[in-house]
């Protein structure tokens, strides 16, 4: 597909030693893979609506993880509505989330990663490609530069339905590092940062409106020419290289966007 027009701590090392489960190794944070595991436990009802989650001390010695982890993860779903704490009460299970309405536009890395371990990007094609005309002044690259391309539908976890097409262009040197993929249960930068060693430096991010072309509208269920929000960012590793640029197209419908202001001190 053709670009659109411009619009657009590693954790822990040693796995979880807690029966019945342990975490995808390198998809993603340790605390995230440990709060989608609980609440996947609140969703199988193993802790209802209303109840109250075991401590902190022992989550963390049933799961092998520390204590700290499991304050994260808790945090984590807290912030989503999912869990709420009372002093000298606990933390107890809610029942106000709903993942087809997650704030998907992040504010952080931290927040990139949390929000590819709640969701699948399935890929539906993938190519190599040679960066000419708009597409390179898209990419802020020169005319020629070859990038590896793969589109496809982002879903929650539970496919209910699509929520978001997504494109990523990978410069086709580090191609290595993903065109196996089929299924991206981590950011795609994550799998760059692991095959090269290099850590992302920086992540530019824009945010504009668009209307849904016919091709995007079918793909993801919705009509042609209803609103979305298109959100492109660039990232690059030492010396400003660019070593991903991608963006993803939300239906207005399928998300909110939310911030927090607070008085300064």
């Amino acid at each position: 597909m053709n670009s659109i027009p411009t619009l657009t701590k590693p954790e822990e090392q040693n796995p979880p030693t807690g029966k019945g489960w342990k975490p995808e190794l390198d998809t993603a944070p340790l605390y995230l893979q440990v709060a989608r595991h609980i609440e996947n436990k609140v969703n199988n009802g193993d802790y209802p609506v209303g109840s109250l989650l075991p401590t902190e001390n022992e989550l963390a010695e049933a799961l092998g993880v520390s204590r700290q982890t499991v304050r994260q993860a808790i945090g984590t779903l807290r912030n989503k509505g999912r869990l709420s704490a009372r002093k000298g009460v606990g933390t107890r299970v809610e029942a106000g989330f709903n993942p087809e309405r997650t704030r998907f536009i992040a504010h952080s890395r931290a927040e990139l990663f949390e929000i590819a371990a709640e969701t699948e990007f399935v890929i539906t094609f993938k190519e190599e490609i040679s960066a000419q005309g708009r597409l390179a002044v898209d990419l802020g690259c020169r005319p020629g530069r070859k990038f590896f391309h793969m589109g496809g539908i982002r879903y929650p976890t539970n496919r209910s339905r699509p929520f978001s097409w997504n494109e990523v262009y990978v410069d086709a040197r580090l191609s290595a590092a993903v065109k196996d993929i089929d299924v991206a249960r981590s950011a795609i930068f994550h799998y760059i940062e692991q095959y090269t060693g290099e850590k992302i430096q920086e992540i530019e991010q824009d945010i504009k409106p668009m209307a849904l072309t016919e091709d995007i509208a079918t793909r993801l269920g919705v009509k042609t020419g209803d609103l979305a929000l298109v959100v492109t960012r660039r990232y690059y590793g030492s010396g400003r290289r660019l070593l991903e640029y991608a963006f993803q197209v939300l239906p207005a419908e399928r998300f909110t966007y939310t911030t927090t202001l607070r008085a300064e001190n």
